[in-house]
C-alpha cells in the first residue's frame, strides 16, 4: 500500500481540492439529481472563489490527504453556531470529508477522520456534528462506525430541488 501524508492545506491548494470536492461530489450525487441541479450546486458551492474566502474563514482548518504527492482526499472542519440551540455553543462542524473516487476504499477516510478528532479534541469541544444526506448510505454507515448519531434533520437546496440531511452528532467531552 502507498503511503498516505495528512497536512494542512495552503492556500496554493484550494484548486487541487476543489477538483476532489467535485470529483467525489459527482460520483456520489450525480445519479440521483439532474445535471442542472448538481451544476447550480457547484457553481454556488464550489466555485473556486468561494472555496478560496472559505479558506480564510474564521475557525475553520482543512486537512489534506496525499498518496505519492496527488491530492487524495481533504476534510474541512469549522466553528459555527448552525446547532447552538440542540448541541451547546462549544461545538465543531466536520462540514467535509471528500475522498477521490479513484482512492476510496484505501484507509484515507479513516486517517482524516482520526485527524479530525484529534483536531477537535485538541479544542476540548463537547461535540462533533455534521450532515449527511438521508440517502448516502456509504456515508451513514462510515460515521456510524465511528459513533455518530442522529439528532437533527434539516432541508439541504440541491439546485432547485430541497433534500433532507440527516445531522449526526458525536459526543467528545465527558457530561
Amino acid at each position: 500500500m502507498n503511503s498516505i501524508e495528512v497536512r494542512l492545506a495552503q492556500y496554493q491548494d484550494v484548486p487541487a481540492m476543489r477538483q476532489v470536492a467535485i470529483l467525489s461530489y459527482e460520483a456520489t450525487f450525480a445519479q440521483y439529481n439532474t445535471r442542472e441541479n448538481m451544476d447550480a450546486f457547484y457553481i454556488d458551492s464550489y466555485n473556486l472563489e468561494r472555496m478560496q474566502e472559505e479558506f480564510y474563514e474564521p475557525g475553520a482548518v482543512l486537512y489534506l490527504a496525499f498518496t505519492e504527492q496527488t491530492l487524495a482526499g481533504f476534510a474541512r472542519l469549522r466553528k459555527n453556531q448552525e446547532v447552538a440551540s440542540t448541541l451547546g455553543n462549544n461545538t465543531i462542524e466536520l462540514q467535509r470529508l471528500y475522498i477521490h473516487p479513484d482512492q476510496q476504499g484505501k484507509g484515507i477516510g479513516k486517517l482524516l477522520m482520526e485527524k479530525a478528532m484529534e483536531y477537535a479534541s485538541q479544542l476540548q469541544v463537547d461535540w462533533i456534528w455534521l450532515g449527511v444526506w438521508e440517502k448516502n448510505f456509504k456515508a451513514q454507515k462510515f460515521y456510524n462506525g465511528w459513533g455518530f448519531e442522529k439528532f437533527d434533520e434539516h432541508v439541504f437546496q440541491m439546485g432547485d430541488d430541497p433534500q433532507i440531511d440527516w445531522l449526526l452528532k458525536k459526543r467528545l467531552s465527558a457530561e
